[in-house]
């Protein structure tokens, strides 16, 4: 699927095209959720015929939550284009279970669809760590450019397609970087990082990144992580800006330290037998409807990290922004450790890609 050429058309005007072919052009005006993460019974009121299907992501069911934003998006999305043809019904909070979980749920058909994050899909899918390498994105707009890559697209879709039985209905989907919040401590130069106990994701590079830093990387599991942050289990959390504000961690946080050595991603992925089972004219209808939520979520992502960053500063949060030259040379070598794994040509393919893109910012 090249998403770069349906951004295109969307821009273009592809929406209305679209909603001509779709008949009645209704829009219903509420398509919230529960908090329970279901859809809430009127998004599908204006169509009681609709084909409804599951997804699951593991964040709070809150309107503003990176990937739940997204998801609201496009049930939205879809009511204007095919008058609520087809609906999604959410499971947030990982009610569905883990991540690792619900990526398996979707590969065997159990969940119909998920927001996944990269750093928990590449633990099987051995490539995709190329995007948890630290530092190996110098800004937003080289990250997004990377997996809206056509090449890269090409080398990662047949993976998740012939191994794991999903395919991409929209565009990664951007949370920004990973900080870093503390307590007690503020971490404003390399040398401060040392011996802290940080809660990471269970991934192989993130606690190697950690390690080399000089921190000592606890996993811990994602519901645990408020709790054992307010009672000093850990000494850090390694975490995006939007999350610590919806999931709450700022409030037991004194510090937040601009350390950004990984991006943080979803891939928003349907079961390819289901996928498969829809006529051309419904997946189109998903695709146009994804893809449009995706950009608007990459667009609302950025409003919200100034946002909450204003709003925790209000709150007392102190924010610091160390010189990361320290931090980038500490993990060389984590970088060329998972070289092998990720694949040489591939890596480099990557590499050559980013430079490139970097090259023509100026």
């Amino acid at each position: 699927m090249n998403f770069k050429r349906i951004t295109a058309a969307l821009l273009a005007g592809m929406m209305a095209l679209s909603l001509a072919a779709c008949s009645s052009g209704q829009t219903s005006d509420d398509s919230s959720t529960t908090d329970g993460g279901n859809t809430d019974s009127s998004a599908t009121a204006a169509n009681p015929e609709a084909k409804v299907f599951t997804m699951g992501h593991s964040n709070p069911a809150d309107p503003d939550d990176q990937y739940h934003y997204f998801c609201l998006q496009l049930n939205e999305n879809l009511q204007e284009i095919c008058d609520g043809a087809i609906q999604f019904e959410f499971y947030t909070d990982n009610q569905f279970g883990t991540e690792a979980e619900m990526f398996q749920y979707v590969s065997d058909g159990t969940l119909d669809s998920v927001c996944i994050s990269n750093n928990i899909v590449s633990g099987s899918i051995p490539e995709l760590q190329v995007l948890d390498l630290p530092y190996f994105f110098e800004s937003e707009a080289e990250y997004q450019h990377l997996v809206d890559d056509e090449e890269f697209l090409n080398t990662v879709l047949p993976i998740f397609e012939n191994d794991w039985n999903m395919v991409q209905i929209a565009p990664v989907l951007d949370a920004s970087w990973r900080t870093l919040y503390t307590k007690g401590k503020a971490v404003e130069t390399f040398e401060d990082l040392k011996d802290m106990k940080v809660r990471v994701t269970t991934n192989r590079v993130h606690e190697a990144a950690y390690k080399a830093m000089g921190a000592i990387p606890s996993v811990i599991a994602w519901g645990e992580c408020y709790t054992a942050f307010q009672q000093n289990v850990i000494d850090g959390l390694d975490v995006g800006v939007p999350i610590a504000q919806t999931m709450g961690f700022y409030e037991v946080s004194d510090y937040c330290s601009r350390l950004n050595p990984f991006p943080i991603m979803a891939w928003p992925m349907m079961n390819k037998d289901l996928w498969d089972s829809l006529t051309e004219e419904e997946q189109g209808w998903i695709t146009e409807a994804a893809t449009q939520a995706a950009l608007d979520q990459r667009t609302h992502q950025r409003e919200m990290e100034t946002k909450f960053t204003e709003e925790q500063e209000a709150a007392g949060i102190q924010f610091f922004s160390p010189d990361l030259t320290p931090f980038k040379e500490a993990t060389e070598s984590v970088r060329q450790q998972f070289i092998p794994e990720i694949g040489e040509d591939f890596y480099n393919q990557c590499v050559a890609t980013v430079e490139e893109f970097r090259a023509s910012q100026g």
